[in-house]
């Protein structure tokens, strides 16, 4: 007997040798059970029932004695069908469930999500995603920018902010440096305004709609994408308190 196939079908080892030994002995009290399953006599009752739970066991008695009989195999497949019903309940249940397990799910994304990007690379795919989540109903704002970095990184940007200009979302950008020809290619840029001030940050941050960009550029160069709507809204209060008193 395949006893494997009794256990995936949801019945214990001990089930399964208290059934298959009453298919042998036929009706018969526990001692006789105990005896030929080797099962503890604390444990016979506990199993004989959960056996009749299932409809596998039945008793009858005798002079006050319990006899127990085990159900035809036919029976076997019956428990199955019922745990298949079972089983389609439940999913019927969970569908119904769903909608608001998602609704859990999309509120916790909301609260916060927080993701590093390493690398040139990471640096690139992290400011094109957010760009693509872009509408002209946001408005970019960047602060601690300066000129003086690799070249890659000024050239990425440049593409970037056409893009952004494509899609008409408007854009205020503080530098930390002044009058250099990358300053003033995006002082004549449509949709943006840039202004000045020396020694905002070290690092680059970027509100884009409701994510904050925290950018560091060079060798080690990253970006940590943190989408939550408070805090972009802080960023944003901290930059327009930078940016109305940041030289024209």
């Amino acid at each position: 007997m395949n006893e494997k196939l009794l256990e995936e079908i949801g019945l214990t080892k001990g089930e399964i040798t208290v059934y298959l030994t009453l298919l042998k002995l036929g009706e018969t009290t526990t001692g006789k059970i105990i005896e030929e399953a080797q099962i503890s006599s604390g444990k016979i009752y506990e199993i004989l029932n959960k056996l009749i739970s299932k409809g596998l066991v039945s008793y009858i008695i005798k002079e006050k004695t319990k006899h127990f009989i085990a159900t035809s195999p036919n029976r076997i497949l019956d428990y199955m069908h019922e745990k298949e019903k079972e089983l389609k309940d439940k999913e019927n249940e969970l569908l119904k469930e769903l909608p608001f397990l998602l609704a859990i799910e999309k509120a916790s994304e909301k609260k916060c999500e927080t993701t590093l990007f390493k690398g040139f690379k990471g640096f690139q795919t992290a400011i094109f995603e957010a760009l693509q989540e872009l509408t002209t109903q946001d408005e970019v704002l960047a602060m601690g920018i300066i000129s003086r970095k690799e070249k890659q990184y000024n050239i990425v940007w440049q593409k970037w902010h056409k893009e952004r200009v494509k899609k008409k979302i408007p854009c205020r950008m503080i530098f930390s440096d002044k009058d250099t020809d990358y300053y003033k290619m995006f002082k004549k840029m449509k949709l943006t305004e840039v202004r000045a001030i020396k020694g905002i940050t070290p690092s680059a941050i970027d509100v884009m709609g409701n994510r904050v960009l925290i950018l560091t550029h060079g060798k080690e160069a990253g970006c940590l994408s943190i989408k939550n709507p408070e805090i972009a809204q802080s960023v944003t209060t901290f930059f327009y308190s930078i940016w109305n008193v940041a030289e024209n």
